[in-house]
């Protein structure tokens, strides 16, 4: 049970880390919130979530074959472990040189949301990710890694990893709806970067995890 509550976590955190760097999806959410109100970021998460529910399925029904190799499932923890520690280290150096400097101030424009609407909002949410290289590198290593320790543990793991990796994505997004949308100022840049720090620190924690436990 408590290796479950770890894959939990950990993808959870590991999630936070990639969701709070400013990219194509967090672009996307303060737009749609700018322009039509708090519901577009759950329904653009919807999106994201459904395209990587469909990558979780494929590794647990048959993917995950093809790493069941020792060897493969070693490359794979190392090159996880080394991509988790560059990050790391990125989102620190980018803290420092204040690289990440976000603005939540924005107008709201009208808030009218039909069944059409809601519609393209998810799709962008699917198609914003598939755009991304990032997400594709994210999942041959990371998520690669991820999974196959998840999948050691049947389903029940393999829940566990994708409830806490997509858990991040709805918190982090909603919550950035709800400062657009309210035009709260509570949170504020030394706060962000609070956040980030103790991420970079968990990705090293978890970088060494990972590389040792395709190495021992």
């Amino acid at each position: 049970m408590n290796d479950i509550f770890e894959i939990f976590f950990g993808s959870m955190i590991v999630a936070f880390s990639g969701a709070l760097v400013p990219g194509s999806m967090l672009t996307l959410v303060i737009s749609s919130v700018a322009e039509k109100g708090f519901w577009t970021s759950f329904f653009i998460v919807v999106g994201h979530s459904i395209l990587e529910i469909a990558v979780v399925i494929a590794f647990f029904l048959g993917l995950s074959k093809y790493l069941e190799n020792p060897l493969i499932a070693k490359i794979i923890g190392i090159v996880g472990g080394v991509f988790l520690l560059y990050l790391g280290a990125d989102i620190m150096i980018s803290v420092i040189r204040k690289r990440f400097i976000i603005d939540f101030k924005s107008m709201i424009g009208k808030r009218t949301m039909n069944a059409r609407s809601t519609g393209i909002t998810i799709l962008k949410g699917i198609l914003v990710s598939l755009m991304n290289p990032y997400w594709y590198i994210w999942w041959i290593s990371i998520g690669a890694a991820f999974l196959i320790k998840s999948i050691k543990f049947d389903a029940g793991g393999v829940t566990a990893f994708y409830i806490g990796h997509i858990s991040a994505d709805f918190i982090w997004y909603l919550f950035v709806g709800f400062l657009i949308s309210t035009g709260r100022k509570f949170f504020n840049q030394k706060i962000y970067n609070g956040i980030l720090i103790a991420c970079s620190l968990f990705l090293f924690y978890l970088g060494i995890r990972f590389i040792l436990d395709a190495i021992i």
